[in-house]
């Protein structure tokens, strides 16, 4: 997928097993900004993406022991003017006493700018869980979803364009 697309937010919708996509196109008329609900479900590696981030999460709240309780189910990226990226992850905490759940968001953290940083930032693992997350769900976008394709002979998008749909 080429880099004219940056990812803004990703959800997956429980009750009604959708998949949320927000993202920015640049073109040569500007930026467009571009939401999409898809029905169709992703490919396994999607959901295991958005899975893995239920220990970088309970890390950033600083409460691992609650890994157990988490659901990771949405992350909202930032970019700062030198592209560094950042990330609020939004998971529902299960509390089982009240047999119901409430949705926390990490603090938003930052990728590291250097080997010794300032402040808190993501850890390395926490990092690399969320771009694979950003990876998949632009697989998404190019059509790499859970069912293979019925008909061999239809051509794939080749990239975002003809998979993202046109703000006209």
């Amino acid at each position: 997928m080429n880099s004219n697309t940056t990812i803004k937010k990703i959800k997956i919708i429980e009750s009604t097993g959708k998949i949320e996509i927000d993202c920015i196109r640049r073109g040569e008329q500007g930026e467009d900004e571009v939401k999409g609900l898809f029905a169709e479900q992703a490919a396994p590696e999607f959901y295991e993406a958005m899975k893995a981030l239920t220990v970088p999460g309970a890390n950033i709240l600083e409460a691992p022991e609650l890994a157990a309780r988490l659901v990771p189910f949405a992350v909202t990226y930032h970019y700062d003017k030198d592209d560094t990226m950042g990330a609020i992850i939004t998971m529902k905490l299960k509390l089982p006493e009240s047999k119901t759940e409430t949705v926390i968001n990490t603090p938003m953290r930052k990728c590291a700018k250097s080997d010794n940083p300032k402040g808190a930032v993501l850890t390395a693992t926490a990092a690399r869980a969320l771009w694979n997350l950003e990876a998949e769900a632009r697989k998404y976008l190019i059509g790499k979803r859970a069912q293979k394709n019925l008909f061999e002979d239809v051509d794939m998008p080749k990239d975002e364009s003809e998979a993202i749909p046109q703000v006209v």
